[in-house]
């Protein structure tokens, strides 16, 4: 591999119109708008059998929430959305909140549900069997306050919930960011924190009187410990996807599947196709044979990206491809579908909380968007065109990995422009590979560089804190 001097190094740099400035505390800098759908989906809009309407891939906005969260579960009953718990970091949160569904699909405005949950709790997992509400584990302050507690409140005839009761049974490990699905009369608790990151799954069995049976650990346990994941279920199969790798720092992007027996149990666990990008604090959604894998966190930063599998019929996933990307880029949000409209509520964008609601429709081909009038479409495509243009402003260097040396705090990439010019990065933790595509912004040179942990002296680097992959806008 060839490697330019230390002038061809420094010409490239200075051709580049790259700013040195002043060498700061290096941090990880996350960016809502790191991963957008690529601007050519606006650039050919459906037409709908009349010159009225056209396909706009993009999301309508609902009513805010009464407050920025995250950790919160949603669920839909008749035509009431319901938000439960979570927390603003201050606080953790014993409200339900709820919002009526117009046949249109628009939402009205948040109100207060008469009766709170008996803990505040968020990072649990919430499921409506029959008459009843579930909500379950989760924590209570921070990952020390683990619940292994169940809470259960009834459903009226009008879809509004009555009061909250303490269940008996316990689960056998209190778990943070548990997920919780109901196959066939038993309802499953799956991963989540325990103290250690858990790759097991227990059930209870459902009474006819809405009841819980005694929680019991299965036996077989994931191929992955399962924490900040996504759990769907489809018929008997249940989907695991995503998660975070505890000894790396970032997210994985495996997903497996098991079908429910006779007994209740689970047939050993598959690994299935994995997702293109490593994601944890994602959200999952099954519709029309499609599984969808939607924002999270890639180690690095947040990700807008959502991509779609298509189910197979001996259970497993192929044909993992990209579609419209969330409205921005946040993590460990909640999501709800509804006939065929996907809803996303509150989360994490950066350091930061939303309390951003929005909602899309599926069309023919498994796509988010709505129909909308030629000129609300020219608006939205003028609208990404100009953050797109403005991202690339941000980030005016677009190159290739060709080598990556992990090096502790930081690490080390080795990158080539266009031209084959290449130089030496310096940059965050995070997600890198060979081939991968990237931008990154301005930062600061320097030469004669040597790094202890690599042993390695280099001729010139460049200290970059703020990059992006490039696969999900150009």
């Amino acid at each position: 591999m060839w490697v330019p001097s230390y002038l061809q190094a420094w010409y490239w740099i200075v051709s580049s119109d790259f700013v040195t400035v002043n060498m700061k505390p290096f941090k990880i800098v996350r960016h809502a708008a790191g991963l957008l759908l690529a601007l050519s989906l606006f650039q050919s809009p459906v037409i709908a059998g009349s010159d009225e309407k056209v396909w706009v891939p993009g999301w309508r906005s609902g009513p805010a929430l009464s407050m920025a969260r995250t950790g919160h579960a949603a669920l839909m009953i008749q035509d009431r959305l319901y938000l439960i718990g979570g927390t603003n970091k201050e606080h953790y949160i014993r409200r339900v909140e709820q919002s009526r569904i117009a046949p249109d699909g628009t939402l009205s405005a948040w109100q207060h549900a008469e009766h709170e949950l008996n803990v505040g709790r968020a990072y649990h997992g919430v499921v409506h069997i029959g008459r009843y509400i579930y909500a379950i584990g989760g924590s209570s302050t921070n990952v020390k306050g683990l619940l292994d507690s169940v809470e259960r409140a009834e459903v009226n005839p009008d879809g509004s919930i009555g009061a909250w009761q303490l269940e008996e049974g316990r689960l056998n490990i209190a778990r943070r960011c548990v997920h919780v699905v109901y196959i066939n009369g038993y309802l499953y608790a799956v991963g989540g924190f325990g103290g250690k990151l858990l790759d097991s799954i227990e059930r209870a069995k459902v009474e006819a009187d809405g009841s819980l049976g005694e929680w019991e650990l299965l036996s077989d346990a994931m191929q992955y410990a399962r924490y900040v994941h996504a759990v769907k279920s489809v018929g008997d199969r249940l989907y695991v996807l995503g998660g975070h790798d505890k000894s790396a720092g970032v997210g994985i992007a495996s997903v497996e599947w098991a079908q429910q027996d006779d007994e209740g149990m689970f047939t050993p666990w598959q690994i299935t196709a994995p997702m293109h990008k490593n994601r944890y604090g994602l959200e999952a959604a099954i519709h029309k044979g499609y599984l969808y894998a939607m924002g999270g966190i890639d180690g690095q930063m947040h990700l807008a990206s959502i991509e779609k599998g298509r189910l197979r019929e001996d259970g497993g996933i192929t044909d993992w491809q990209q579609t419209t990307a969330l409205p921005g880029a946040r993590g460990a949000f909640s999501s709800v579908l509804y006939r065929d409209a996907l809803y996303i509520l509150g989360g994490s964008v950066g350091e930061d909380l939303t309390d951003e609601v929005a909602f899309a429709f599926f069309n023919s081909q498994g796509d988010l968007g709505y129909w909308g009038r030629p000129e609300e479409a020219e608006r939205v495509r003028r609208a990404e065109s100009d953050r797109l243009q403005q991202l690339q402003q941000s980030y005016p260097n677009r190159v290739k990995v060709v080598e990556y040396l992990p090096a502790g705090q930081f690490n080390l990439l080795q990158v080539e422009r266009p031209d084959g010019m290449q130089a030496w990065l310096v940059v965050p933790p995070g997600v890198y590979a060979k081939g991968m595509l990237i931008r990154f912004a301005n930062g600061n040179l320097y030469p004669n560089y040597y790094n202890p942990i690599l042993k390695r002296r280099f001729q010139v680097v460049m200290f970059v804190k703020d990059l992006i992959p490039v696969e999900a806008f150009e």
